[in-house]
C-alpha cells in the first residue's frame, strides 16, 4: 500500500513543479548598414548639420521665424539621406545580426525581399533599393509631422516656453526636435509598442538612433539655460540657444551612441540597496 501510494505522488511532482520563465529578449540595437555609403554618410552627416547651423546661425538670430521655416526642408533632405542610406527600416533589424562597432554582417534590402540582381543590373538594383526605403522613410515623416511634432510642442510649453505668444517659434522648434530625433527612431523602429516604451523608458540599448534622439532632447534642456540669463545678447532670445543645443546633443548622442565600449550598453536605474543583493 505504501509503494502504490508513493507512485502517484512520484509521477504529479514535476507536473506541480512551475519551472521559472526566462526573461524576454531585448530588443537589439539599430546598427549602420555596412554599405560603403552608409559608413561614410554616417560619418559625414553630423559633420554636415553642425555646418548648417554655423553658416545660418546669425540669420536665425536676425529672423528666427523666417529662417527656421526655410531651413525645414534642408533638414527634411538630410535625414531622408540618413535613414534611408545608413539606417535599416523597422523589422529589417531582426533578420540580421549586429556587431560591436555597429554594422550588420548580413545585408538588408532587396536582397532579402528576393529582389536579386545581376552583376550587370546596379542601377537597377540600386532604384528598387531606393524605392523599398521611399515607403517607410515617407511614412516615417508623415507621423513625426503629424504626432511627434505637437507632443514636442506641448513639452516646451509644459518646460516654460510661452503659452500666449511666440506660438510660430514654439512650434518650428519642436518641428526641427522633431525631424533629428522622432523621425530616426520611427523609421528604424515603427509603431512597435515593446520598443516605444523602452525609448520612454530610456532603456533602449544605446545606438546611434537612440543616443541622437536622447542627446537631442538633453541638448535642448541644457540650452535653454543661457536664456534668462541677463547679458542682453540677441542670440539669447528664445529658442535660439534651445535648438542650438539640439542640434549640438544630437551630433553627440549618434557619436557616443556608436563608440566601442558603449554600443549596446543600457541605462540601469538600480536602486543601491537592489545592487547590493545582486553582488555575489
Amino acid at each position: 500500500m505504501a509503494s502504490q501510494s508513493l507512485a502517484p505522488a512520484q509521477q504529479t511532482a514535476p507536473s506541480s513543479t512551475s519551472t521559472p520563465s526566462k526573461p524576454k529578449p531585448s530588443h537589439p540595437p539599430v546598427s549602420i548598414l555596412s554599405s560603403q555609403f552608409a559608413r561614410g554618410y554616417a560619418l559625414a552627416h553630423p559633420a554636415i548639420l553642425l555646418s548648417l547651423v554655423a553658416y545660418r546661425f546669425s540669420s536665425v538670430v536676425h529672423d528666427p521665424v523666417a529662417e527656421l521655416l526655410s531651413d525645414i526642408p534642408f533638414l527634411v533632405g538630410l535625414q531622408a539621406v540618413y535613414v534611408m542610406g545608413c539606417l535599416p527600416p523597422a523589422g529589417a533589424e531582426k533578420d540580421g545580426s549586429t556587431s560591436a562597432d555597429g554594422t550588420t554582417r548580413k545585408t538588408t534590402g532587396p536582397k532579402r525581399r528576393g529582389h536579386s540582381a545581376s552583376k550587370g543590373s546596379s542601377w537597377s538594383t540600386g532604384l528598387v533599393s531606393v524605392a523599398w526605403k521611399l515607403t517607410p522613410a515617407l511614412l516615417s515623416l508623415t507621423l513625426t509631422i503629424l504626432l511627434a511634432t505637437p507632443t514636442l510642442a506641448l513639452l516646451l510649453v509644459l518646460f516654460g516656453a510661452p503659452l500666449t505668444t511666440h506660438h510660430a517659434l514654439t512650434f518650428l522648434c519642436a518641428a526641427h526636435m522633431a525631424l533629428l530625433s522622432a523621425f530616426p527612431l520611427i523609421y528604424a523602429h515603427g509603431v512597435d509598442g515593446e520598443i516605444w516604451r523602452e525609448i520612454w523608458g530610456a532603456s533602449r540599448p544605446a545606438d546611434a538612433v537612440w543616443g541622437g534622439a536622447l542627446g537631442t532632447c538633453l541638448g535642448a534642456w541644457f540650452g535653454a539655460v543661457p536664456i534668462p540669463l541677463d547679458w542682453d545678447r540677441p542670440w539669447q532670445a528664445y529658442p535660439i540657444t534651445i535648438l542650438t543645443g539640439a542640434y549640438i546633443g544630437y551630433v553627440l548622442g549618434m557619436l557616443v551612441g556608436r563608440a566601442k565600449g558603449v554600443f549596446g550598453k543600457r541605462l540601469e536605474f538600480v536602486p543601491q540597496g537592489a545592487r547590493d543583493l545582486k553582488v555575489d
